[in-house]
């Protein structure tokens, strides 16, 4: 029987794709380097910081993360030793990695389902304790070097991210008896300084001190409101009237940032309700007329004026009696005011405080 060319054609095609290639390996999907990799003293903890592994090395999506694993190496510290920068790549970054693994230890493997109590945003932030190193009393004589790996699945690890180091130091104790006055459009801090470094060494050291505040229902303090240098004393003028709210500071041995910061003072509750008079109208005077008394005075300035108050005593009257309240304007006609009849007004706020009275006037 005879073959198409077509037919033939398609027995070629088929034929060849018996043809053997050779082998390729695998592709490995491993999670990227994790990096860049930061460090800060937080009180008694290093903070290691480092962006959540999401990405492969290839740059696309990471699935099947098992786990994170942080190495931490413990070196003497001379006087007057700064940490390294981590190697730039190449033979360094090689041997600098080779001799980090041979002295470093695993201080924590965290696995997937653990992964959300030390995840920030896009970061992860794990808090390494010192208080083993509090306790020898080997803080600020100890570098601390970190590197961070990723694991995903049973074996396909990253490389290792930048090692990074730091020289923790002993941060000073909790400051104490932090009182607070509250004035118009401000609140007034005071507090007494550490007696003690954290590990109990005195004097203690406090050239920095970090102000914090929340509003009552809040659950933590986001961040510093300032930083008050060389004092114990802070005024806070952007606090808000008619406002509940919470203080605390906590010390710094210095004022370098970022703040190495010890434990928080106790809190403070302080009530910004609004108890404060407006001052009185000044430039009041009393023009007589024919049919009555016209009233005129200077306006009050204030950003929560609600109006003014008006008092007449008619002649042989036993005391003051209110004529007006809540008038906007900075003038009244008393009609029919019998003559020798005296007046005072006073200026209210929208809380309800009023001013001293006027200078009295007839």
């Amino acid at each position: 029987m005879k073959r198409s060319p077509l037919a033939l054609a398609g027995f070629l095609l088929l034929a060849g794709c018996g043809k053997k290639m050779d082998p390729q390996p695998p592709i490995l999907v491993v999670p990227a380097r994790p990096a860049p990799l930061r460090l800060y003293q937080d009180g008694s903890d290093v903070i290691v910081r480092f962006p959540f592994p999401s990405q492969t090395s290839e740059g696309i999506p990471l699935s099947g993360l098992r786990k994170v694993t942080i190495y931490r190496e413990v070196q003497a510290a001379r006087e007057g030793v700064r940490p390294q920068p981590p190697a730039a790549g190449g033979d360094a970054r090689e041997r600098e990695e080779k001799e980090f693994r041979k002295r470093a230890e695993v201080i924590a493997e965290i696995g997937r389902d653990d992964m959300d109590q030390w995840t920030t945003g896009g970061d992860f932030l794990y808090r390494d304790s010192l208080l083993p190193l509090y306790r020898e009393k080997r803080l600020g004589s100890v570098l601390l070097r970190y590197g961070v790996s990723a694991t995903r699945g049973k074996r396909l690890v990253s490389e290792l991210s930048p090692i990074q180091g730091i020289i923790p130091v002993v941060p000073p104790g909790r400051p104490f008896f932090l009182q607070a006055t509250v004035e118009e459009k401000r609140v007034c801090l005071e507090w007494l300084p550490p007696e003690e470094m954290l590990d109990g060494a005195r004097p203690a050291v406090a050239g920095a001190y970090a102000v914090y505040r929340k509003e009552r229902g809040d659950e933590w303090y986001e961040g510093e409101i300032a930083v008050a240098k060389g004092v114990t004393s802070f005024v806070d003028e952007s606090a808000r009237l008619d406002h509940v709210y919470l203080y605390t500071v906590r010390a710094a041995p210095t004022d370098q940032t970022p703040l190495i910061l010890g434990p928080a003072a106790d809190e403070i509750l302080v009530d910004t309700k609004d108890v404060f008079p407006p001052p009185p109208p000044d430039g009041f005077l009393v023009l007589r007329e024919e049919d009555g008394a016209r009233l005129v005075w200077n306006p009050v300035l204030v950003p929560d004026l609600a109006g003014y108050r008006i008092y007449r005593m008619e002649p042989g009257a036993a005391g003051w009696t209110k004529v007006v309240d809540g008038l906007t304007e900075t003038l009244w006609f008393d009609k029919g005011s019998p003559p020798g009849t005296r007046y005072v007004i006073a200026a209210v706020d929208r809380s309800g405080n009023e001013s001293p009275r006027s200078e009295e006037r007839k």
